[in-house]
């Protein structure tokens, strides 16, 4: 099941579905004093009405434009229908929906505040390879806190019934702060795929295809931040079931033609099997503690032989 919705662009990078207008990128400008949203309501729609001109402009969708504010860190999204109705409401009573989508304050027929990100998006390099190679490769060098602070906002929305739509468009990469930050969740429904947040993670980091030694390093990273998830004395961020260490082996082993896939890909699944179990069991008997640290390094040299 995918959702696509307009979310946000960040310094002329548009995300999924949105259109580049050719103009140059924004500078980042900061709002001084009083926060933008505190003003009085009418002042707020005064700004974001003052706003809705072509050179604010960011970008649209099949089911919104998006425009940035002037002098604040925020932009508004306007459903193609709204028109000024979405002076009608505002809001900043959010739901945790709401919060997981990166929504700030609520308006009129499903317009909404939302947070402006710096960044770039996998998607924006799609057609240029040389640029989309060197993005990969700032992430591939990210520290692995970066993809465990990614993994976070994934179980997160998972806690809250949300899936991240793993897309190109949807992930906004800020390669000065070492920031990997998911803009798009949409409702889990009984129809809903099944959601593999490691796999997915690999897909969207190294989407339209990428380097081999970038990729595996990628690849690495992700593993490595799942493994840490697993840490004796650790809670992890989401059920171990959801940790799907197989399928993200056998996507990469796709991807790579690792020699002797069959024969990994059978220890990989006795080994997370095993580990999973291990960790259920350690959260309440800190006792295992030993047999889960020697369990992550089987798994993990396992896992190393994935090229």
């Amino acid at each position: 099941m995918k959702i696509s919705a307009v979310n946000y662009v960040q310094t002329s990078v548009y995300s999924d579905g949105l259109k580049n207008t050719g103009k140059r990128p924004f500078s980042r400008i900061c709002f001084r004093g009083q926060d933008f949203l505190d003003l009085p309501k009418n002042e707020v729609f005064k700004r974001i009405e003052s706003s809705l001109v072509p050179e604010n402009f960011i970008g649209q969708g099949t089911e919104a434009e998006v425009y940035r504010i002037k002098d604040t860190d925020y932009c508004v999204r306007i459903p193609h229908m709204t028109r000024d109705m979405y002076q009608q409401d505002f809001s900043k009573e959010l739901t945790p929906t709401d919060k997981i989508n990166h929504k700030v304050a609520k308006l009129g027929f499903g317009a909404s505040v939302l947070k402006f990100f710096d960044g770039v998006t996998p998607k924006w390099y799609m057609n240029n390879t040389c640029c989309r190679h060197d993005l990969q490769r700032e992430i591939a060098n990210m520290p692995v806190q970066s993809y465990t602070e990614l993994l976070h906002q994934i179980a997160n929305g998972i806690d809250n019934e949300m899936a991240f739509d793993f897309s190109g468009g949807n992930l906004i990469v800020n390669t000065k702060d070492k920031k990997l930050t998911a803009i798009d969740f949409f409702r889990i429904t009984e129809d809903t795929r099944q959601i593999k947040p490691l796999t997915e993670m690999y897909s969207v980091l190294t989407s339209y295809g990428a380097e081999e030694q970038t990729g595996k390093k990628i690849f690495d990273n992700i593993a490595s931040a799942a493994f840490e998830e697993f840490k004796p004395n650790k809670i992890p961020c989401m059920d171990v079931a959801l940790f799907d260490f197989i399928e993200l082996c056998l996507k990469r082993m796709g991807e790579a033609h690792t020699p002797s896939g069959e024969k990994i890909k059978e220890s990989v699944v006795f080994n997370a099997d095993s580990l999973k179990m291990l960790k259920k069991k350690e959260i309440i008997d800190k006792m295992l503690s030993p047999f889960l640290e020697q369990q992550i390094l089987v798994l993990k040299k396992l896992i190393g032989k994935v090229k």
